[in-house]
């Protein structure tokens, strides 16, 4: 008889887990997020790389897709820093998002586009030698 409420109880348990709202759940999704921080609204979950560009010593700028959101934005690793802001830009055939990160060492993202097609990405920045330098992206569908 308590193997039976054990399994009964185990099952239970494993079917509100299921019915459970998912905690990563978007909070936008295409327009809706324009200008939103990725993160934030949990689009960055599940998102993919769909283009990189090196910055010059300064670490590397990725254009990343949320296939759930259906949006685009840009994401900068490994920055060293500089002697100004990042200037980051990102903007699809009809929409246009811009973004300014501190130039601080570490890492740092843009606000995102609704993209559903070509997204494109820019990242104005002076490098460590004081070098004013652009790192720009594109999605395959550009």
């Amino acid at each position: 008889m308590k193997s039976t409420s054990l399994i009964a109880a185990a099952a239970l348990t494993l079917l509100s887990c299921l019915m459970a709202p998912d905690a990563q759940a978007a909070s936008c999704s295409g327009r809706g997020c324009n200008g939103k921080d990725p993160a934030d609204t949990g689009c960055s979950a599940g998102s993919t790389v769909a283009d990189t560009a090196d910055m010059y010593t300064s670490g590397k700028a990725e254009l990343r897709w949320s296939p759930t959101c259906r949006t685009n934005w840009v994401r900068i690793s490994n920055y060293s820093g500089g002697d100004s802001a990042l200037r980051i830009t990102v903007w699809s055939s009809s929409d246009h998002v811009g973004f300014v990160a501190p130039g601080t060492p570490g890492n740092h993202w843009g606000n995102m586009v609704y993209a559903p097609g070509c997204a494109r990405g820019e990242v104005l920045y002076v490098d460590a030698n004081g070098v004013h330098r652009t790192a720009r992206l594109q999605s395959s569908a550009c």
